[in-house]
Formats: C-alpha cells, sequence, structure tokens
C-alpha cells in the first residue's frame, strides 16, 4: 500500500512529484536515491530529500494496467534513439544510455518479477500480469518512504516568487496547495483519457512559457478512405511496409536509397471497418497525425510485396498462425523493390502464360489483398499473363509495392496508446531533463517530445526520463 501521507499543516516537500505513473513513480524513486543507474536497489540515506507524489485518479497505474493487453510490454530487448521521433536525437541518446534497458530488466528481477523476451524483442513479465508490475513499482516507492496522495489533482503550477518565496506551488482541485523546492512533472498526455490523462502538464510548460509540440494521438488506428485499396477486406491480416511520404515524391525516389520518408514501419496490419490497425499502422500514425494536421500534402504507401518474400526479413514469421505484435527494427524495414527487381523476384510466379494474374500472384500474397490492390490500379485480376503489357506491369508494380492507401486521419485520444509531441527536449537540461527557463522544475515521460514506436520503447522512455528527472532533482538540492 501506498505510504501514508504525514500530517503537514504546511503540506511542504523537498520533492514534488505530479502524476504516479510509469515515469512519475520512477521519478520518486530516484529522488529518493532508492534505485541505482544499473536499477538495483539502494537504501535510503538519512538526509534523502522528502519526496511526495500526487496522482490525480484514486486508482493508481491504471495505463500501466492496460497497456499490452493487461500483460504490460515494460520495455524491449534493443532500444537506441532511432526508435523514438524527436527533435533532439542527440539529446535522447544520451537519456536513454544513461538508464538502458539492461537497468529497467534488472530494476524489475531483482524485484521478484522474471522477465521474458518476444520474438522481435518485446518484454514482458513472465507472469503476464501488468499487476505485478505497478505492484512492484508501489512497493518501491513505500519501502522508500514516499508518500502518495490520491485524489489529487492539480490544477495550477506556479513557479518561485522571489527570495522569500523559493518554493513552487501546486494547486489543487480541492483548493488546498503543496509547496516543493522542486517539482518532477510526469503528468502523461491525453492518450487513453479514461486512465485520468487530461494534458494538464502540457498546458501548464506552455503558460510557464515553454515551447511545446502540438500534440497529437500516437500508436492509435489509421483511418482510411472508402476508395483505398483495403476497403472492405475487413479481418484481413498481412505484413506490409508502411511508408509516409510527400505525395510529390515517385515510385524512383521511393524506392532510392538516400530517400528519407516521414515515417516507415514493417510489420503485420490488420484491415478494420474503418481502416487498419496492428503495429505497422500504430507506428505511423503518430507523424500521420502530425503531418494532416499540418496540413501536409502526405501519402502512405504500402509495400504487400517484400515481406511476402520466402528469403525476406519477414520469412521468419510467414505462416505462423499469429504474427509478431511487433515491427521489424527500422534499418530492417525493407525499401520497395524498383521494378525491375520485382519482376525477377515474380518471375517464378509468372511462368505459366495462360494463367490470370490474379491466381498467379495469390501464391505469394493473400488471394483479397491482390485483388483490392490491382483493383486499385484499373487492374483486371483476371486478366491472363500474356495480355499484361510492359505499361500494365507498371500498374501491377506500383499497386503491390506502393498502394496509396487513402488515408484520411488517425483515431482519436480514446484509442491511442500515447500522446506524441510535448515540451521541446531541447528546451530541457540533456542529462536532467531540468527546465532551461524555470530552475527547479523538471518534466519526464509523455509530456517531453518523444514518442516511441510500439513494443515497450515508451515505457522504456519512462524508466529513463524518469531516472533522469528525480536524480537531477535530488543532485540538484544537493548542491544548494
Amino acid at each position: 500500500m501506498p505510504v501514508p501521507v504525514p500530517d503537514r499543516a504546511d503540506r511542504r516537500c523537498d520533492v514534488l512529484v505530479v502524476g504516479a505513473g510509469a515515469a512519475g513513480l520512477m521519478a520518486a524513486l530516484a529522488a529518493r536515491g532508492a534505485v541505482a543507474p544499473d536499477g538495483g536497489r539502494r537504501e535510503v540515506g538519512p538526509g534523502a530529500p522528502d519526496v511526495v507524489l500526487l496522482n490525480n485518479e484514486r486508482r493508481l497505474g491504471l495505463k500501466l494496467l492496460v497497456s499490452g493487453g493487461g500483460r504490460c510490454n515494460l520495455t524491449h530487448a534493443r532500444v537506441d534513439e532511432g526508435d523514438y521521433q524527436t527533435g533532439a536525437p542527440h539529446v535522447l541518446r544520451g537519456l536513454l544510455r544513461a538508464f538502458p534497458v539492461a537497468s529497467a530488466r534488472a530494476f524489475f528481477e531483482r524485484r521478484g518479477c522474471p522477465l521474458y523476451e518476444e520474438p522481435l524483442g518485446k518484454v514482458f513479465p513472465t507472469s503476464d500480469d501488468a499487476r505485478q508490475v505497478l505492484a512492484v513499482l508501489l512497493e518501491a516507492v513505500e519501502r522508500a518512504g514516499a508518500p502518495l496522495v490520491a485524489p489529487a489533482e492539480v490544477v495550477d503550477l506556479a513557479p518561485p516568487g522571489g527570495p522569500d518565496d523559493d518554493r513552487w506551488r501546486a494547486a489543487l482541485a480541492d483548493g488546498s496547495a503543496w509547496r516543493a523546492r522542486r517539482v518532477v512533472l510526469a503528468t502523461g498526455g491525453l492518450s487513453l483519457p479514461r486512465t485520468g490523462s487530461r494534458g494538464f502538464g502540457l498546458d501548464a510548460l506552455a503558460r510557464l512559457g515553454h515551447t511545446v509540440e502540438a500534440p497529437a494521438p500516437a500508436l492509435t488506428p489509421l483511418l482510411l478512405g472508402d476508395d483505398g485499396p483495403l476497403h472492405g477486406l475487413a479481418g484481413l491480416t498481412a505484413p506490409l511496409v508502411l511508408t509516409l511520404a510527400p505525395r510529390a515524391a515517385s515510385p524512383e525516389q521511393l524506392a532510392g536509397a538516400r530517400f528519407r520518408p516521414l515515417a516507415r514501419s514493417a510489420g503485420s496490419l490488420l484491415v478494420t471497418h474503418r481502416g487498419a490497425s496492428g503495429p505497422a499502422a500504430l507506428d505511423v500514425s503518430g507523424p500521420c497525425a502530425r503531418a494532416l494536421a499540418r496540413g501536409e500534402d502526405v501519402v502512405l504507401r504500402a509495400d504487400a510485396w517484400s515481406l511476402h518474400q520466402p528469403d525476406g526479413p519477414w520469412a521468419p514469421f510467414l505462416g505462423l498462425p499469429k504474427p509478431p505484435g511487433a515491427c521489424l527494427p527500422g534499418d530492417a524495414a525493407p525499401r520497395p523493390p524498383a521494378r525491375e527487381a520485382f519482376l525477377t523476384q515474380a518471375a517464378p510466379l509468372l511462368a505459366d502464360r495462360a494463367r490470370g494474374l490474379g491466381n498467379a500472384l495469390a501464391e505469394r500474397l493473400p488471394r483479397s489483398l491482390v485483388q483490392g490492390l490491382l483493383r486499385a490500379v484499373g487492374v483486371d485480376p483476371a486478366q491472363p499473363l500474356r495480355q499484361v503489357d510492359a505499361r500494365g506491369w507498371g500498374r501491377v508494380h506500383v499497386a503491390l509495392t506502393q498502394a496509396d492507401l487513402r488515408v484520411t486521419g488517425v483515431d482519436g485520444y480514446q484509442k491511442a496508446e500515447v500522446t506524441a509531441g510535448g515540451v521541446l527536449l531541447q528546451e530541457l537540461e540533456r542529462t536532467t531533463l531540468e527546465s532551461r527557463r524555470h530552475p527547479g522544475l523538471f518534466c519526464c515521460g509523455e509530456v517531453v517530445d518523444v514518442t516511441g514506436r510500439l513494443g515497450g520503447f515508451n515505457f522504456q522512455w519512462a524508466w529513463a526520463s524518469g531516472f533522469a528527472a528525480g536524480a537531477g532533482a535530488a543532485a540538484s538540492l544537493a548542491r544548494e
């Protein structure tokens, strides 16, 4: 159980952590000095900062409990800055290295929560129960002696007022207020509002003069137009490579080694009645949402060919009853093949020139997918191979490797697993995440403009950023 709050008429503490999600809980432990950089235990010394956590919901860890279908994909086997969308990857690199995957795994395993790794690197508790992950965190907080107040909704945050007023003031919805020498803002974003995400931290940082990248739902299903090639295929699951690019990019550019798309994913996609879900769709949803919100003329293209190749990067997963719940690493996502390469790869399927085009290609791709892709470019799947001319093969190549999915938007925050956007990483100290505008204010988790792809990357950011902010707050107090 959480530590009872001492009877303090003045409601003062050294470090106030606002938000008791994954990042906030880790920040409180780091501020108390209860966790080492390698994830191990540390005994809290008598001079440790007095740390208090506030959580706006009575129930704790709601977002953590629903993650991974209730199993909690708490990190990934291999993590680097390339797995994230952020404006300062060089800063992110250092933060991830300061509390790496090995530290996150050790934190849980040394506290009685063994872990296992799925294909493509997702890491779960052996129990497959998110409640165990939350219990480890809450027990560690209790052991560290950090009181947790819930419900306690902060509605305003004000910096110190001057030489005689050296504490931050956090006003609560019930009219009371807490005063603290340091504040760690770990309030999350706007995703999954039923878990208590209200966006307070984003608004507070903007009011304090920080640059806040406009929030957008991320890791959420895509919405596709009725005129797209996947319309009518609800229930179909297939591995695809998705590329978000400017509409002006030509097929030759997309296949070029030097082309840098706005986003790319390679993994399983599930067609829904409204659009698409699954890892491939979720991984490009954040960049899609941002680009569309800015009014950019972008196109989401699908390569249905590359991951179906028997010698391709997805070959180990072809034919499995259930595809992996994550995408290939970014550097393993293949680029769409040029027309000549595509025809060479397809040659074994096209030897019998009397066969219908769709039947021949359906030996490698799902039949309904082939038919939808071909019809979208005006090619009849029943057309005999001998009747397909050079122009027709050009259309087939584009249909199977660069199909326009007609993306119209993304599902909202109700289904989004994370929120893209937040305070710019460049406006925070690179090792402690302390505000450069307001010393004494530290940020971590989703309030910072760092968004990971599907597979435990956002939890790893929560652990790493929470550790940096909490340890940074404690170190700054020690220097006074």
